[in-house]
């Protein structure tokens, strides 16, 4: 299956190998989500025992994308439901306008859909050139 036919079509003035690998370079929406919550779970200081847990019902929850949502199960699913939607909103704004609208869109919806404290260590974390560079490029692998 081919990715993307834009590395036959494209305008650009790179050679069709140069576009083909940066394509192949991109990261995924989900695996963009699950660094971000990855590294937000990290910041909150989870009890280890819920660690796993709770990283499962989060990328339950990126699966489900576009599907129905699930109603909470648990105090972990609903950790998992308010870390995640810090991560959608700051990947769908980044993904658009840039790093610094996603950190104003995160600063704008705190205390209101978004969970004050997970938006506040969110903007910590993304405050760093090194975490825009990760979720732009393979180095998520490396970070």
């Amino acid at each position: 299956m081919i990715s993307s036919h834009d590395q036959f079509t494209s305008s650009s003035s790179q050679p069709a190998s140069a576009a083909s690998a940066e394509a192949a370079r991109a990261l995924t929406r989900e695996t963009r989500l699950s660094w971000i919550v990855s590294k937000l779970a990290q910041l909150i200081d989870v009890e280890e025992d819920r660690l796993d847990d709770l990283h499962h019902r989060m990328w339950m929850r990126i699966l489900q994308s576009g599907l129905e949502p699930v109603a909470p199960r648990n105090e972990t699913d609903h950790l998992a439901i308010h870390i995640l939607a810090v991560a959608t909103l700051a990947d769908d704004v980044a993904s658009k306008d840039g790093p610094k609208a996603a950190m104003a869109a995160v600063m704008q919806a705190s205390g209101n859909t978004l969970d004050p404290l997970l938006a506040e260590k969110f903007l910590r974390l993304a405050s760093s050139p090194l975490f825009w560079m990760a979720l732009r490029s393979d180095g998520i692998a490396a970070a």
